[in-house]
């Protein structure tokens, strides 16, 4: 793991745990030294390197569609610092594919949103085959991850009316599926995202018991 990106996930950490009550849960489930994909529903533009800070133990990298990049200069240059690296969604960005396969064929971790963009109001979207695909390609397990309230207020998150929240899931591999190659990406993205939704609704119950009761 390069320092400055050590530096930067410990730095989200020391700043998002007190002040904006950030919690992580299941990282155990993420394993240690080989490739793999963590696939989190997407909410914000910050949420690569709050995913980032909640991995911790690994460096990661992560796609970004391209239009960050003209953001501003300081927004590129951070992007580029916690690893971000371009996909045209516009179509098929085989130059981001080989990318990505690349990296997690050197045993590195690679983060994918499976919806493909952000949701805006919330709620899970139409998965997309993308994670599914690379990871058939590679073999490399996929672990589904759930954020809850990273797109809440900051005013909220700091009085605890909501926290940012990372669920990592139980790994998916894909040598379990069988069939052509389309067929197990559409099929291991489908349970990708079933998985994102199950830790939803466990969260969820979990949260109205602690309240109720």
């Amino acid at each position: 793991m390069k320092l400055r990106y050590r530096i930067a996930a410990c730095l989200i950490n020391l700043i998002w745990r007190p002040f904006f009550g950030f919690r992580v849960y299941n990282r155990k489930n993420i394993p240690d030294n080989i490739g793999v994909v963590v696939a989190p529903n997407h909410l914000t533009n910050y949420d690569p390197p709050l995913v980032g800070a909640a991995i911790l133990k690994r460096e990661a990298f992560y796609f970004a569609k391209e239009e960050l990049f003209t953001v501003n200069s300081f927004f590129s240059w951070f992007l580029r610092y916690i690893n971000a690296f371009k996909v045209n969604r516009t179509g098929v960005d085989k130059k981001a594919i080989r990318h990505s396969e690349e990296l997690l064929k050197r045993g590195l971790c690679v983060v994918m949103f499976p919806e493909g963009t952000r949701s805006r109001k919330g709620v899970l979207l139409e998965v997309k085959s993308g994670a599914g695909y690379i990871a058939a390609r590679t073999n490399v397990p996929v672990i589904p991850t759930y954020l809850h309230g990273v797109n809440t207020p900051l005013i909220k998150q700091v009085m605890r009316k909501a926290r940012p929240t990372v669920i990592f899931g139980k790994p998916i591999y894909p040598d379990t599926y069988k069939g052509k190659i389309r067929v197990r990406a559409d099929k291991i993205s489908q349970d990708v995202i079933q998985a994102i939704r199950e830790l939803s609704e466990e969260f969820d119950k979990k949260n109205n018991r602690s309240l109720t009761g």
